[in-house]
């Protein structure tokens, strides 16, 4: 897992005010470049350097008084660094002797900084300042310093994926917060309720019937309408808010220092102005008065504290430069004013006195500055507008009906209306494009009614702009597939309103024959084998298998099988790849006995929407007539001739199970066995015994006593054997019919 390297901005502020310096020191190489960046916009750059270092000072006794920041260190740094200016441009007024040097002393945050309380009385900075302090610093360092998520990643103490994902929440916890505060002191009575949801409107978080009424208000209430505009531009420009609302003017400056852009008051008052233009006559007051009080701010904070106080710009942007020398400006009128007025009688005149008479006072008011305000046609409006009312995807009653597939097969059809509702008037083209899942196809045929549809393209005109008819369209009902493959989207575009919706189709549960299949594998007396395979497929999100079995069955899967995990608890196996499921072995022990469904089993497959089971009946044990013989001794092999021994002999049979179940007439007897290799138990039934060894290496030696001779069952054993799939069974007389022991 990706880690953080170092300690986090938060880790190092609380180490310093533990008193550990080591730790500020880290914090001053992190931020030194930032802090001196944007001293060099207060002061000339000879001075920037010290301006920092006091600034450096100043929070580290906030720091170790318990005060300063938290988290976010840059910003607090950075607001000092103007603050301490000010303080040296207020000291610089008036000089006055004191012995008490405390009584003028002051920690940062307790400055009231003149330069944005515009901006800190505004929307913006009220909405910045109800965020947590970890939101600001992530919105700090990615809107307004512009670094990448590995850069801030070490300052936060996060994972380069945990800082895209923090900035993610407070941009739009930031944007919610600032269109709420904007709202604040707009909404009245009457247009409450619209207001409360234009926030959310914007931003898309309404539903079909909250967007209609809101809609429906903002077509009869110009007022409730501009407000709506304004917010459009509003909320795609909340990041050019933060700089001027911390940094004051000098915020432009920083920024484009650190970016290497020219940032002035002329682009800024143009940019205003372009958001103004850019809403319709209806709108232009209110956007006006946006623009206004933007410039104003600007203003103010040029000011700073008076026209006593020398503005940072004089001492940095080389744009005034040109100005200075008093000249070279006779040889520039001479230039431009035969563009105006053919006449050069008077362009030759004023250059003579003016530069001779009093040459600082001809600068105050150039020429150049005309053209800016003479703006003859306003931009075309650009920036696109999501409408929730425009567009409306419904179905009608009874929407589903057959229809017919390209193979030539019925199939259910879902059927779906299309519903435009455009402003009135509208003289835009309406564009309309659908596109659709794997699982669905085109559902249109020809071209509708006040439509001109293109397959190859997806996309369908209206043949009346003002009024678009009604855009019916069929999809056959899908037969499987996830979500996404069972999902259209339409999206709708008339001049600068857009609007998207989507439906999901549901695909009924089907079997399918072909789905699974159960092969017998390799040839065994002892073991059924069985493998069961499931067709590949995609779009579905799981493949499992349900094995239920008879009473003479067993659990047939291995512990770990490749490809699967199943459970023998719940009978059931997941595959690992639904989109090409591994074989499974099932190995069945052959049954020794039972009906035909204590030995059957059943395996039921089920692949997203799609479902099939087979099932098998295993054959018993099978009879071997080899399997088994009973063997007499001769007088040289028998090993005890004081009893009858009975050597048990299995054919074919090495290091097996091997079952002996004996049984035997009242006149015989069964002795003990002594034989180490096998087990014997009698059973409630004292003419019956099972003899069992799990390592079959040689014959069971049986050993029998015969109270009376005799013939038939009374002087009779029965032997039955029985090995994995295969039984025998066979019997003996005791003693023999023949001279024989």
């Amino acid at each position: 897992m990706e880690t953080p390297e170092g300690p986090s901005d938060a880790e190092l502020i609380a180490r310093v005010r533990n008193g550990d310096l080591e730790a500020y020191g880290e914090l001053f190489g992190r931020h030194h470049h930032a802090a001196e960046r944007m001293a060099r916009q207060l002061v000339p750059a000879n001075d920037a350097d010290d301006l920092a270092s006091d600034a450096f000072a100043k929070v580290l006794d906030a720091l170790r008084s318990g005060g300063g920041p938290d988290i976010s260190f840059r910003a607090y740094l950075l607001t000092t660094v103007r603050r301490v200016h000010v303080d040296r441009i207020r000291s610089g007024r008036k000089v006055q002797a004191t012995d008490d040097i405390a009584a003028y002393e002051r920690e940062p945050e307790t400055f009231d900084d003149p330069t944005v309380t515009g901006f800190e009385s505004g929307a913006a900075a009220k909405a910045f300042a109800s965020l947590p302090e970890r939101w600001q610093a992530v919105l700090w360092h990615t809107e307004v310093e512009g670094e990448k998520p590995a850069a801030i990643a070490p300052l936060l103490g996060l994972t380069a994926n945990g800082v895209s994902a923090l900035a993610y929440r407070a941009r739009e916890g930031l944007r919610q917060a600032y269109l709420q505060q904007h709202l604040a002191d707009v909404a009245g009575d009457r247009c409450r309720w619209t207001t409360e949801r234009l926030g959310a409107y914007v931003r898309g978080g309404l539903t079909k019937r909250e967007n209609r009424n809101v809609r429906e208000h903002l077509d009869d209430c110009a007022k409730c309408t501009a407000v709506y505009l304004e917010l459009v531009e509003v909320n795609s420009a909340l990041p050019a808010l933060l700089a001027p609302a911390l940094l004051g003017t000098a915020g432009l400056g920083y920024l484009a220092a650190a970016s290497g852009a020219k940032v002035g008051l002329v682009g800024f008052v143009a940019t205003g102005w372009k958001k103004a233009t850019e809403n319709s006559t209806r709108t232009a007051v209110s956007a006006g008065a946006v623009v206004v009080v933007a410039v104003a701010a600007v203003l103010a904070a040029m000011a700073l504290t008076g026209n006593d106080t020398p503005p940072a710009a004089i001492n940095n942007p080389p744009a005034q430069q040109p100005t200075q020398p008093p000249v070279e400006p006779p040889t520039v009128p001479p230039v431009k004013p035969p563009t105006v007025k053919p006449p050069s009688a008077k362009p030759t005149t004023a250059p003579t006195t003016a530069p001779t008479t009093e040459p600082t006072e001809f600068e105050p008011t150039p020429t150049p500055t005309a053209p800016t305000t003479a703006t003859a046609t306003p931009p075309v409006p650009t920036t696109p507008i999501l409408d929730e009312g425009l567009l409306t995807i419904s179905m009608p009653p009874g929407g589903g009906g057959p229809s017919t597939r390209a193979g030539g097969t019925q199939a259910e059809a879902v059927k779906f209306v299309i519903t435009i509702k455009t402003p009135a008037q509208n003289q835009n083209p309406v564009v309309i494009g659908i596109k659709y899942g794997a699982a669905l196809g085109w559902p249109l045929s020809g071209n509708p009614r006040g439509w001109t549809c293109t397959p190859a393209t997806g996309t369908c005109t209206a043949t009346n702009s003002a009024a678009p008819q009604p855009l019916p369209v069929t999809f056959d009902s899908p037969t499987g597939g996830t979500a996404a493959e069972r999902t259209f989207t339409v999206s709708a575009k008339t001049g600068r309103l857009y609007d998207d919706d989507s439906e999901t189709l549901t695909a009924p549960p089907r079997t399918d024959e072909n789905l699974l299949k159960i092969v017998t594998g390799k040839a065994d007396p002892d073991v059924h084998h069985r493998i069961l395979t499931v067709a590949p497929g995609t779009g579905r999100p799981s493949v499992t298998l349900k094995i239920t079995y008879g009473s003479s069955l067993e659990w047939p899967i291995a512990a770990s099988p490749a490809g699967w995990k199943c459970t023998a608890k719940t009978q059931t196996c997941t595959a690992l790849t639904p989109a090409k499921p591994a074989p499974l072995p099932a190995d069945f022990d052959v049954p020794s006995d039972g009906s035909s469904a204590a030995r059957t089993f059943t395996v039921a497959a089920t692949a997203g929407l799609v479902s099939d089971t087979d099932s098998q009946t295993l054959p018993g044990v099978r009879q071997d007539e080899s399997l088994l013989q009973i063997i007499t001794p001769t007088p040289q092999t028998d090993p005890n001739p004081f009893v009858y021994n009975r050597f048990l002999k299995v054919n074919g049979v090495a290091n097996r199970r091997v079952t002996l179940d004996i049984s035997w007439g009242r006149n015989l007897s069964f002795l003990s066995a002594l034989d180490k290799d096998w087990t014997c138990s009698r059973s409630t039934d004292v003419r019956r015994a099972t003899c069992w060894t799990d390592n079959y290496s040689k014959p069971f030696n049986s050993e029998w006593n015969a109270w009376l001779p005799g013939t038939g069952t009374a002087n009779q054993i029965t032997v039955h054997a029985r090995v994995g799939g295969r039984q025998d069974t066979d019997s003996a007389q005791i003693p023999p019919s023949t001279g024989r022991r």
